[in-house]
């Protein structure tokens, strides 16, 4: 005899529905809220104006977030989102070590130049609450170990001289973050599609033997 089938929960599609409603609305106040703070800075961030922003209510708002600080946490938590995982899978798209490092540079130069959060994290980082800091330090550290590997990897192979992987590794994050802490004084002397080949090219030309 065939047992029978377990019976299927009603309720499940309307809570997925209701998980992606939530989610999409914690994306868009973070987004929101990145957008005012760079402007205006964390201290002049109005909750009031944040959630009219955002078409939901204060007190919709706050089942998303209990302090003003969770805002600012919301807002650089996807700073460096995702960008390790699309390094890595530009690199291994090569097999020589210089084409690998040259691939992932420009991923993360990309990554850096697609997100204006970066200059609102320095900013307001003394803010973050200590855990908050703590995944924001450790994801960028991780960053730095993969471009390090790669350097490393090249300095092997021949194709680098003998440098230190660490040190380029965060000479290569500073590159990234160049334009926001620097971008006033590039306006008119170098364009943004410009920018990055010169610095891959300057990293590589520096690396070679």
């Amino acid at each position: 005899m065939t047992a029978p089938a377990p019976p299927t929960s009603a309720a499940e599609p309307p809570r997925r529905r209701t998980q992606q409603r939530s989610l999409a609305r914690r994306e868009r106040l973070a987004a929101v809220a990145g957008e005012l703070i760079v402007e205006r800075g964390f201290d002049s961030l109005s909750v009031n104006e944040l959630a009219q922003r955002c078409g939901i209510s204060v007190g919709g708002m706050y089942r998303h977030i209990r302090t003003k600080a969770d805002v600012l946490v919301m807002a650089c938590e996807s700073i460096y989102g995702g960008v390790l995982e699309d390094l890595a899978a530009a690199a291994e798209r090569h097999a020589d070590p210089e084409q690998r490092l040259a691939a992932a540079v420009e991923a993360y130069l990309a990554a850096c130049a697609a997100n204006p959060r970066i200059l609102m994290t320095y900013r307001e980082y003394g803010r973050l609450p200590a855990a908050a800091r703590r995944r924001y330090m450790d994801r960028e550290v991780a960053i730095a170990e993969l471009l390090g590997e790669l350097v490393a990897a090249g300095v092997a192979a021949g194709r680098f001289g003998p440098v230190d992987p660490f040190v380029v590794a965060y000479d290569i994050v500073l590159l990234g973050h160049l334009p926001a802490l620097k971008g006033w004084a590039l306006r008119g002397r170098v364009g943004e599609a410009e920018l990055p080949r010169r610095q891959l090219e300057l990293l590589l030309s520096s690396l070679r033997p």
